[in-house]
Parts: C-alpha cells; structure tokens; sequence
C-alpha cells in the first residue's frame, strides 16, 4: 500500500470519496499521462468499489494513451452539467487552474462546494471546496495512489497500468529530476501487483505515428540557439501540422528533445493554434519557468511549465526570449 500523506485536506479528500456514491472525476484540457492514468486508476478503482463513476475530459485525448480507454470511454464536455447535477463528489485531477479547464471552468464554478482538488502544481485558483495540492509530488498518480491505499479501493490490472502510465510520464520514465523515494515506492508497489514496465514503456514510446515523427523533423528544423547557446526556442506553425499530417495532441514531450544540447538550460517551443498560441517551458532547474509562466497568465511547475496566448506567434515569440534571456542572464 502507498505511505498514507498526514494532510488535512488529503483527509477530507478520501472522506469525501468515501463517502460518495456518485462521482465525476475531470482533468485537465490538453491531457497527458498523468492527468488521464490518474484519471482512469480512480475511476476504475471506484466502481470497482461499488461508486458510479464517469470521466470528462475537455479536450481531445491524445492517440498513445488511448488504449487507457479500451473498457469505457469518457462522456463528452457537453454533457458536464447533467454529470455534475447528480454527482456527489467532482473530483479534479492534475490542475489546479482555470485556465487548463477551458470550457469546463465556468460550469465547474457553479458547483464548488462538492469539488475536491487533487493535485501537484504550483499553480492554483480557488476550484474547489477541499483542494489537496501537494507540490512535492513526482506526479498526480503518486497521490492517486496513496488516496487509494487509503481508501482501500483495490489495485485491479487496469488500476495498475494507468497509475504507471501516471507516474512514468510525469518523471520521463524516472530519469527527471523530480523522481524520488515516494514515486519510487509507488511504482515498486505497482510492479509488485502486477504492472510490466516493458510493456507500458511500449505502448507509450514505441507506437508513435508517422506524423508524430515527421512533425518532430519539422520542430527541429526550426530549432534556434540564443542566450550563449543556454536558450533554445523551436515553432510549430499550424501549416507543419497540415504537412507532416499530425494532430496538434501529439506535440506531447516534444519539447525536452533539445535538451539533448549540452549547452541549453532552458527551452521554449511555440505551436501556432487556431486564434491562440501555445507556450510550453522547459528548465534544468537554474530558470523557474512556472514563475515565468503565470506573468503570462499560465501556469505549472518550476521546470515544466506553459501558457496560452491570443496574440501574433512571432511577437509572443520574442517576449518569452527577452524573459527567458533575462533570467538566464540574472542566475548566470
């Protein structure tokens, strides 16, 4: 079983869904593993445990983690308030902000005192009524984990695959920085019930489409140096979309690949989107992008962060240089 978190609002969290029999469970636009491994681990467990159980996610599901839904998929955000009316309990997973919730932000006010946070960024708006935000967790799924331990819920196969799912792509298969005993705990534990790594690592990093490659080419293509070679910036524009024939979802962890540099501290990757552009952030540690981030109304964690902006990409382009370069220059 997960060690147990002593917070207060983990306490009201796992008494709520106790409690509860009937349960939303909601995440993040632009879902990633975590968000949706966590996601589909707690509502599994749930009806297994006896709880009506349904998943919304407000946005399109990315294709490598389709298979997390081979038994029952999500309900579609339009059908949030006729969810959300005859919940007890909304749970939110993996955020803890407005703007990551899009078009479910507004809905979700109207129902806050039956929401229940469950989360591990740094950035927070007043979602919910009971908001268990631990910032030193590895990932969602660690805390997914440790709530269902709690909780007594059983860890089925399904269960164990997606809290893996979880875990591993919020710590880069355990090589990132965040990776510590508790997240290496948890996945000892999910390995002991069960999990195989092997064959998750597959269907998470070796079944990538064609337009996924290509669109990586295309980003590398417009790889850029500045700050001594400490700042890399790459672009998506939405014609690279069209040309290599990729989703917009699978721009997933594209942005670490210049990391490969020895010399980048920093990364900053644009993606042209339909009236907005797209910022992701990426740091070593010198540069807290989430802090970076928020002055752009954005969010997330000190090494991994983004944000979203309705304004012209190469203008939103050379604000971020100019505050990366500054902090680079300032820590450096």
């Amino acid at each position: 079983m997960c060690v147990k978190s002593a917070s207060d609002a983990f306490e009201q969290a796992r008494t709520r869904l106790a409690q509860g029999v009937r349960v939303l469970v909601v995440t993040h636009a632009r879902p990633d593993g975590d968000a949706l491994g966590s996601a589909v681990a707690l509502a599994t467990a749930g009806r297994a445990a006896g709880k009506e159980v349904q998943i919304i996610v407000p946005d399109v599901i990315p294709g490598r983690y389709e298979f997390l839904f081979d038994r029952r998929r999500p309900a579609p955000p339009e059908q949030f308030d006729t969810f959300a009316a005859r919940a007890d309990v909304i749970l939110v997973l993996d955020t803890c902000a407005h703007a990551q919730l899009d078009e479910l932000a507004g809905p979700l006010g109207k129902y806050r005192q039956k929401t229940v946070v469950v989360d591990h960024h740094a950035t927070r708006d007043d979602v919910g009524a009971v908001q268990w935000v631990d910032t030193s967790a590895a990932a969602t799924g660690v805390m997914v984990c440790e709530l269902l331990g709690a909780l007594g819920w059983a860890l089925e196969p399904t269960v164990v695959e997606a809290l893996m799912v979880a875990i591993t792509s919020d710590t880069g298969w355990l090589r990132f920085a965040n990776t510590d005993g508790r997240a290496l705990r948890a996945v000892a534990l999910l390995v002991d019930e069960g999990a195989r790594p092997d064959e998750i690592y597959a269907k998470l990093h070796e079944s990538d489409s064609i337009g996924r490659l290509r669109l990586l080419q295309r980003m590398l293509g417009s790889l850029e140096l500045h700050s001594d070679d400490k700042l890399a910036v790459m672009t998506l524009l939405k014609d690279d979309f069209a040309q290599a024939g990729a989703a917009y979802a699978e721009t997933e962890n594209l942005v670490n690949e210049a990391f490969r540099l020895k010399s980048v501290e920093a990364v900053i990757l644009l993606v042209e989107m339909e009236g907005a552009v797209r910022i992701s952030l990426r740091s070593n540690g010198g540069v807290d992008v989430a802090e970076l981030a928020e002055r752009f109304g954005g969010g997330g964690h000190a090494r991994a962060a983004g944000a979203r902006i309705t304004d012209d990409i190469d203008l939103v382009k050379q604000r971020f240089i100019s505050a990366v370069d500054e902090e680079l220059r300032s820590w450096g």
